[in-house]
């Protein structure tokens, strides 16, 4: 039972109206399906249910106010399945078809524009689409749905039977989660984007003078150590020469002992070089990666050898300009591609790294990592593409920033308040409309471009905990504070710690409001 929305005074349906729900003006605003229980409870039919990207999502939805009761009024239409892996694909398209009978809007809509899942399997949209949907007819029922996924390949690789699992012109790659425990096992809880890093942080990580390339954990898919003096492949199993698609194999195979890159199978100081070393490589594994994520994180420029894949929301978002991209061909010569970096352009790309972060991170969910507001964070920017390419249905993906100032600045990281000036008013939703094919991103790593005054001032670091109360660790001008989960902060009497208050259900965003939701603070008006 869904107990947020209720009956409101007019007898018509509404969101928690004895509390005063409103739905916040910048949108975007999003139709919650509700689904019998044969599609929502967990009955056991996937051992894969460790990952809460989904119900984490659920719980954003009232207390950042984008959640409203009328369809009629909606940007978007959202199916809360759990879609993990093979065993449960089957209720994708039993949930279509259910809503295509209950309601009119996967109809209005064109069928399914304007629809979104999220999917938290490896393989993203292939394993979640049901196999034989094709041979019963109903291989259309999900072609316009957009899957919110992990896993970003949108070419097939033949070679190594890994179909094309992203639709450029309808899906979206979603960084993953990590949990709080892992993040501080991986030392991201006291990393380099933390204003206080310089100050608190061990004298022996305050320099980047570690690997120039680093990389720990497994090469071969069965876990076995490659076989250093074979020739390539040099993994035990073919299994072994799939996995990453290869990729993880060819970088140990030509690199493994060469002079400032560090390449093994485990590191007792993996928490100190991943803040130290000045590249770390963010790997495919089984399907999607989460290195590249802990790159960012941990403020190491990512490297990314991934062919035909996106990384998470691109490509409104360009990686190439805090990271570094390298086509498979050239993984011989990654020595040279990364050794011609500049100096100047390493700078630039390491200095926008805390706004990227701040895209990566799940802030209103697990607290604040470096002093960031959540305004940001990785549903926050799920949620501002949504409103912008619901505002620009017919503008494919990599164009959508250009066509949305709104959102560039947001991507920009730029001053809450201008954002907030800037937000549309609160309207109906638009109407149906198709998504246009999308082409890719701009993997160029040489990109310099300055964009605007606000987008440099958020790649020097605007927004930290030094600028005063304002913005200071975790505030945001009027919109309360988020509780820090950063060690750096325990000493700080103006921040409290996550661990002083009670987990409540919507997250740390709700920290001081745990029994009602719309009293939570919100990042957005």
């Amino acid at each position: 039972m869904d107990c947020a929305v209720r009956t409101g005074t007019d007898g018509k349906p509404a969101i928690l109206p004895d509390r005063g729900y409103k739905p916040r003006a910048r949108g975007p605003r999003i139709y919650v399906y509700n689904l019998p229980p044969r599609l929502t409870v967990w009955r056991g039919e996937t051992f894969f249910v460790e990952r809460h990207t989904l119900r984490h999502f659920l719980e954003r939805l009232v207390p950042t106010g984008v959640r409203v009761a009328d369809g009629a009024s909606a940007d978007w239409f959202f199916l809360p399945i759990t879609l993990r892996d093979q065993l449960v694909r089957h209720v994708l398209v039993d949930a279509i078809t259910y809503v295509r009978q209950a309601y009119p809007w996967w109809n209005a809509t064109g069928g399914g524009h304007r629809h979104f899942v999220i999917a938290t399997g490896d393989m993203g949209r292939v394993e979640s689409e049901y196999a034989h949907t094709h041979k019963l007819g109903y291989g259309k029922l999900s072609e316009n749905l957009t899957i919110v996924s992990y896993w970003g390949l949108h070419q097939e690789r033949a070679a190594i039977k890994w179909a094309a699992s992203h639709r450029p012109a309808t899906d979206i790659v979603l960084p993953v989660l990590l949990g709080t425990p892992k993040m501080a096992a991986m030392g991201l809880l006291e990393g380099r984007h933390h204003p206080k890093f310089m100050e608190l942080a061990v004298p022996s990580l305050r320099e980047r003078n570690g690997p120039l390339f680093y990389f720990s954990g497994r090469v071969c898919g069965d876990g076995s150590p490659p076989r250093l003096n074979a020739s390539f492949p040099h993994c035990s199993s073919v299994r072994s020469h799939v996995y990453s698609g290869g990729v993880r194999q060819l970088v140990h195979y030509h690199h493994w002992n060469r002079t400032g890159f560090f390449i093994q199978l485990r590191d007792p100081k993996y928490a100190e070089h991943l803040r130290t070393s000045r590249f770390c490589f963010g790997p495919m594994g089984g399907g999607h990666g989460q290195r590249q994520i802990q790159a960012v994180l941990a403020g190491c420029v990512p490297v990314l050898i991934s062919d035909g894949v996106y990384e998470a929301f691109e490509p409104v978002l360009d990686w190439g300009r805090f990271g570094v991209r390298v086509a498979e061909a050239d993984i011989p010569r990654l020595h040279e591609i990364l050794e011609a970096i500049s100096p100047e352009e390493y700078a630039l790309k390491a200095s926008r790294l805390r706004c990227a972060a701040q895209h990566m991170a799940f802030s209103l969910t697990t607290g604040a990592l470096f002093g960031e507001s959540g305004a940001f964070d990785a549903f926050e920017t799920l949620l501002e593409v949504l409103r912008a390419k619901a505002a620009h249905p017919d503008v494919p993906f990599e164009r959508l920033r250009q066509e949305d100032p709104q959102l560039d600045a947001f991507l920009d990281c730029r001053d809450l308040d201008q954002l907030d000036s800037a937000a549309a008013p609160e309207g109906p939703g638009p109407g149906a409309a198709g998504a246009a094919a999308g082409q890719g991103s701009t993997n160029g790593t040489a990109d310099v471009r300055q964009g605007s005054a606000g987008a440099v001032q958020a790649e020097s670091g605007a927004g930290s905990a030094s600028q005063g109360p304002s913005r200071g660790a975790n505030a945001a001008k009027g919109r309360g504070r988020v509780c820090s989960v950063s060690p750096f902060d325990e000493e700080d009497p103006g921040v409290e710690q996550c661990r002083t208050v009670v987990i409540p259900t919507g997250g740390f965003m709700c920290a001081h409001s745990p029994r009602d939701l719309t009293a939570c603070l919100r990042p957005w008006a």
